[in-house]
């Protein structure tokens, strides 16, 4: 069910997914042949009149879906995918697809009543509406006040962190200093060392009266360890625990939109967020593919309400308990420049998070350098980075040396082909696996938070992460991405061309049904 992070469900339920839904399909697909069957079968003129008449209403209804799949806008890979399969078998296709825009319109509904519950709730969150002088401060905070309705804030305190172990030291320090509340959000616990460490303090916070708020995703943290991490947290004074759509035999149609956020805050004025989970290969306790690389940054100030309004917000949908925190006194050191945190999945109307990583790419002046451990995207943004490349913007791209999952590197890899006849420089993290997701313009504009360049990140997962502008913490992030360079394999057209067939193969079918996972 999803391709990012680590695997997840147990193997005997996959199994019974796997099998009620290939089950379901070959129905729908054995109706459709039957009728072919008997449309050339069938002796009668009479029947072979009737069935005529069904097979060319089952493709004339498809053409018309096709049709209107194609005016829609949307990307164009969903078009050709969603094209194709309606086209080759119109009948479970075309029931697949009005079941999936179905699924996708009425989270949207489900988010817009929440939003507007909790419209008055938040009132005071509005921040403060800057008119810039720079036309891209401008492009970019319209992208995203405009799809998201994020505030943007100027003078808050940020602090980059070139790897989570740095980042999980220091939240471990806020916490033990919360006084008031916690609120932490994650797409994967696992039990180990940096499970353990969070626990302990979360057992002396609540018996301080401290109330902590859990959120987690229950197809991230599926694993051999959830019910030992289920019963340690439910034993905590003061803890409330919720997994976000939980999965079981009687699935529900949104099961594919998982919740993927990172988010820890604490009593409303301190937050993080990155790429990294509460897990023990994320501060190299243990280690999977090689050497972890990740980042994340901490916050002060006003933006933390943006952290604060994005977690009571899929806690409300999940539990459908209001959660009411008092404002904190804030007082930190301001930095110069301005900061906008969003929050992105399925349910809104717009696609801030691909938006945002399109506007910056495209205007980046003098280099755009990209972190993720994922590349599948829409030809829209390989063309925009070819562009850039060819017009002699510097533009990189970095990516993992030890992948997590091979079929997704084939498909990334499959994308190096056109970049690098473009100048685009590629480089492969040597040490293991880069999952860092970031994005660096021009030392004035960056991007940092929990969103791949992938399909189900870009389009199917609740995302969170925030756009930092002309603050000196970009200037350690393009340290760390040069660091992270020198110890990377800088990958040439050549290299590509000698990858193996089979890998390309591969990697061509599953990139024909790429939008769908």
């Amino acid at each position: 069910m999803t391709i990012n992070e680590r695997k997840s469900l147990p193997l005997w339920k996959k199994l019974i997914i796997f099998v009620v839904s290939f089950i379901l399909f070959l129905i729908q697909l054995a109706t459709f042949g039957a009728v072919v069957y008997l449309f050339y079968s069938m002796s009668s003129n009479a029947y072979q009149g009737i069935l005529g008449i069904l097979f060319g209403i089952s493709y004339g209804v498809g053409i018309v879906y096709v049709l209107f799949i194609v005016s829609r806008p949307i990307s164009t890979s969903y078009k050709t995918t969603w094209a194709i399969l309606i086209m080759a078998a119109p009948l479970p296709f075309c029931v697949l697809y009005t079941t999936n825009s179905l699924v996708r319109y009425f989270s949207r509904k489900k988010h817009e009543k929440i939003n507007k519950e909790l419209e008055e709730h938040y009132r005071d969150t509005i921040g403060i509406t800057y008119e810039f002088d720079n036309t891209l401060d401008a492009n970019f905070t319209n992208v995203l006040s405009k799809e998201t309705y994020a505030p943007i804030y100027e003078g808050c305190n940020l602090k980059f962190f070139p790897d989570a172990k740095l980042k999980h030291e220091s939240m471990l320090e806020d916490l033990r200093q919360a006084k008031s509340y916690i609120l932490m959000e994650y797409f994967i616990i696992s039990s180990g060392r940096c499970f353990n460490a969070i626990y302990e303090i979360l057992k002396e916070k609540g018996k301080e009266g401290v109330k902590t708020y859990i959120l987690y995703d229950d197809v991230g943290s599926k694993s051999f360890s959830k019910k030992e991490v289920e019963n340690k947290l439910a034993s905590l004074p003061n803890v409330s625990v919720c997994k976000f759509h939980p999965v079981s035999l009687s699935l529900s149609p949104t099961i594919n939109y998982r919740d993927h956020r990172k988010i820890c805050v604490v009593d409303g004025k301190v937050a993080y967020c990155g790429g990294d989970n509460l897990a023990d290969e994320y501060i190299h306790e243990v280690e999977r593919f090689g050497y972890w690389r990740d980042n994340a940054f901490r916050y002060e100030g006003e933006v933390v309400d943006s952290f604060v309004k994005m977690f009571c917000n899929m806690w409300y949908s999940t539990t459908h308990e209001l959660l009411n925190f008092e404002k904190p006194i804030l007082s930190h050191e301001r930095q110069k420049g301005y900061v906008v945190a969003f929050g992105d999945g399925p349910a809104n109307v717009e696609n801030p998070g691909y938006d945002l990583f399109y506007s910056l790419i495209n205007s980046a002046r003098k280099y755009v350098y990209i972190s993720t451990p994922y590349f599948i995207i829409d030809d829209a943004l390989i063309q925009t980075m070819c562009i850039k490349a060819k017009s002699g913007v510097e533009v990189c791209l970095l990516m993992p040396g030890i992948p997590d999952k091979k079929a997704p590197n084939y498909m990334g890899r499959a994308n190096y082909r056109k970049l690098l006849l473009s100048n685009v420089k590629i480089y492969e993290f040597s040490p293991g696996f880069n999952h860092a997701k970031n994005i660096i313009v021009d030392d004035e504009y960056a991007f940092c938070g929990t969103i791949n360049m992938d399909y189900r990140s870009l389009f199917l997962h609740y995302e969170c992460g925030a756009l930092i502008m002309h603050n000196e913490e970009i200037l350690k992030m393009k340290e760390d991405y040069y660091s992270a360079l020198s110890k990377s394999k800088l990958i040439t057209y050549q290299d590509w061309k000698d990858s193996p067939t089979y890998q390309k193969f591969i990697a061509f079918i599953l990139n024909i049904f790429a939008p769908f996972f």
